[in-house]
């Protein structure tokens, strides 16, 4: 069994013209260590890319690698520390949750289920880690500038997105079909001054039919908060793991990081485990034993 991983830290978005963030290279960082010396990734198909090197070509090119080599039994991984947004779909009332590169179009599940489509979810662990939120939080103005992970959205997109969204497709599930989640979102509305409020349908976070396991740092109707040194996820992360060869549940871990994050954010923020249900009581990061096949 081979693990792999791509790592990308990203805290300046002037580029793309947003606010700048301050913990996201630092746990990019902490998170390459982590995978190399707790759950003993190889460390020469472990690659990092921050800032500048962030671009959405280079994500993706390096995306395609890991899942283009792995074989049965392998492990890949895909951490992301930066803004998430939210994107317009092909179909109506569809509505795509993003996360957004140094430079270039912002990434969608979509592009992570065309990477994945070599993949059936019974041979490869695909693993995918957002310490970003995906603008369907609350933004409060008075936080100070960078302590959260999303982006503000134009009043006229805002008014879009309230009387149109119907489904969000989350980012990290990698669906092949977007119809399972069909109206999964209600309760939509504008949340001042710059991002809008969903509520999820009970009961969809977990898909027979996803390509990866995603780990992500919020739910939809809130934000993800960084510290002044990293993300609440990912620092809730590196609190939890302290020893070589780790190995937890992924139903443990979520318990974890869920008490840890609420206690840095005040019982703000809730991290979320998607995924296939049948894998939620194997081992986090390790290679599967149990899959739904596909």
């Amino acid at each position: 069994m081979t693990k792999r991983a791509v790592v990308i830290g990203i805290n300046d978005y002037s580029v793309q013209g947003f606010g700048n963030l301050g913990g996201c290279v630092r746990d990019a960082d902490a998170m390459y260590h982590l995978l190399i010396d707790a759950f003993l990734f190889d460390p020469t198909q472990v690659f990092i890319y921050k800032n500048a090197a962030a671009t959405h070509d280079n994500i993706m090119k390096a995306i395609n690698y890991i899942l283009k080599v792995s074989e049965p039994g392998d492990v890949a991984c895909f951490y992301y520390a930066g803004h998430g947004g939210l994107h317009p779909g092909g179909a109506a009332g569809v509505f795509y949750q993003t996360i957004i590169p140094y430079s270039g179009q912002f990434i969608t599940d979509w592009e992570l289920r065309q990477a994945a489509d070599q993949l059936r979810p019974s041979e490869v662990n695909f693993t995918v880690i957002l310490d970003s939120c995906h603008s369907g939080g609350m933004v409060d103005p008075a936080e100070p500038t960078g302590s959260v992970r999303t982006i503000a959205l134009s009043q006229e997109f805002i008014a879009t997105v309230t009387g149109a969204m119907k489904t969000v497709i989350p980012m990290g599930i990698v669906l092949p079909d977007i119809a399972t989640l069909s109206n999964n979102v209600h309760q939509v509305q504008a949340a001042p001054p710059a991002t809008v409020c969903y509520t999820e349908a009970a009961n969809r976070e977990f898909v027979p039919s996803a390509k990866a396991t995603l780990l992500a740092a919020s739910r939809w109707d809130e934000y993800a908060g960084e510290t002044s040194d990293h993300g609440f996820l990912t620092k809730a992360l590196l609190d939890t793991v302290n020893a070589s060869n780790f190995t937890i549940t992924h139903q443990a871990l979520h318990s974890t990081l869920t008490t840890r994050v609420h206690d840095l954010a005040a019982h703000e923020q809730h991290p979320v485990l998607r995924g296939q249900e049948n894998r939620m009581g194997e081992s986090f990061l390790g290679g599967w034993t149990s899959s739904v096949p596909g």
